[in-house]
């Protein structure tokens, strides 16, 4: 028996996501040193990836779930909640420039597979960010850090791991490279934007 979509998933992105656990922004965000400023920079960041990445990415799953229905798999964009942190610590997200993300959703549902699988598989990582966060700042889902606790707003990990498992197996089994390079250019993209991305002059409001 083959191994599942899953289980290659795991194995053949497992390089670009070390590399991007490695990114000096995200090591910085689970420092114990960690600062409002450091981590105030970081929403910004991640902000501006998933206001480009989002353009396309929640148009792009509901098609794909009008073709195979699911009653639990939901996509929440993170953009509206990254903005709401940045609110809440003050941040001027307001008018920054950053380069866009060539994310080339070409209309394939094998590319964007890969796509949502590493961002509903951060939601994991989450958990542990968000505790951190706690800890070091003091801040939850209420005071600037809904995005890192999206995982107590749904189960879409599991959702989505079961609609993969159950209805997409079969379908794209054969397009199994197309989901796994998907998945590689969502980690090398955020890796390269967080390693180009420029703060603008001024940090907070």
């Amino acid at each position: 028996m083959g191994s599942t979509i899953l289980e290659q998933l795991r194995e053949q992105t497992r390089p670009a996501h070390l590399a991007l656990e490695s990114q000096p922004l995200l090591q910085r965000l689970l420092s114990t040193q960690l600062t409002e400023t450091d981590y105030s920079q970081l929403l910004q960041a991640m902000l501006a990836f998933y206001q480009s990445l989002e353009t396309e990415l929640v148009t792009a799953t509901a098609a794909l779930l009008g073709r195979h229905p699911d009653p639990h798999y939901r996509y929440l964009p993170r953009a509206p909640l990254l903005a709401r942190d940045c609110r809440a610590l003050g941040c001027d997200y307001s008018g920054f420039i950053h380069t866009p993300i060539e994310l080339r959703l070409n209309g394939s549902g094998a590319y964007l597979l890969g796509i949502l699988y590493v961002i509903e598989g951060s939601t994991q990582g989450g958990r542990f960010i968000a505790r951190h966060l706690a800890d070091t700042l003091g801040v939850d889902e209420n005071s600037g850090a809904s995005f890192f606790n999206i995982h107590q707003m749904n189960s879409s990990w599991k959702a989505f791991r079961c609609w993969l498992n159950r209805d997409l197996e079969r379908p794209y089994q054969n397009d199994i490279k197309s989901v796994i390079e998907g998945a590689n250019m969502t980690f090398s993209a955020l890796h390269t934007h967080l390693d180009q991305w420029h703060f603008p002059p001024r940090v907070f409001s």
